[in-house]
Formats: C-alpha cells, structure tokens, sequence
C-alpha cells in the first residue's frame, strides 16, 4: 500500500450518507477525500467506515480536522465505524480521538447520524 493511493466509496441511504475508506488518508489523498466528502456533508450525516483505511498521516488527521469544520458549519455530523486500532492510535496521539462521535456498528451510526440532522 503506498500513501498516494485511496479509494473513496460514498451510498446514499436517505438523509445519511455512507463512505468507505480504503488504503492510505496521507498528504497525497488528504485533499480528494475532503473534496469527496464536502457535498454529501452539505446535504446529510456521513458515516465513515475506516474498516479498511491502513494508513493514517499527519495530513490525514489534518483531513478529519477540515471534514470536522464543514460538518459544524453545515450543522451534520460525521460518525466513525470499524476504525482499525493503529488508526485510533494515531488518532489518540494527534489529540483527536474525540473529534467525531464512534459508533459500534452502522445500526447505531445510523440512529446516531439521524438525530439532530439540519432540515
């Protein structure tokens, strides 16, 4: 895996929006995964699935920091589910484990996302 490559994966299931992420959130995919992410947070909740995100970089949690600020200013949220423990780690040691909520599975995500939406 080498950090230039991301795929980004986004199903729309009513007013929330799910997107996978696989491969490496580094300084070579920060910005496609932002922009990836910017319209479906403007219109509903994302839930990010990092089941199969392998590297997470500084500029990757850069990345996160910028999803958290347009959903704060779009009034959305984002969820994680099935983050991998390197990538909590990393999280855990850049200071933002608490940026977005975590949920167990996608049931609760979805309850989680649903709550509170912009209409």
């Amino acid at each position: 895996m080498s950090f230039d490559d991301l795929t980004i994966a986004t199903e729309r299931i009513d007013t929330v929006y799910v997107t996978k992420l696989q491969g490496a959130l580094s300084g070579d995919t920060q910005e496609k995964c932002v922009q990836a992410l910017k319209g479906p947070l403007k219109n509903g909740s994302v839930i990010l699935d990092l089941e199969e995100l392998s590297i997470l970089t500084s500029r990757g949690i850069l990345a996160l920091q910028q999803l958290n600020e347009i959903s704060y200013l779009q009034k959305t949220k984002v969820i994680l589910i099935n983050v991998p423990v390197p990538i909590r780690q990393a999280m855990s040691m850049a200071g933002v484990k608490d940026l977005f909520p975590l949920a167990p599975n996608e049931e609760v995500a979805f309850k989680l996302a649903s709550k509170g939406i912009k209409q």
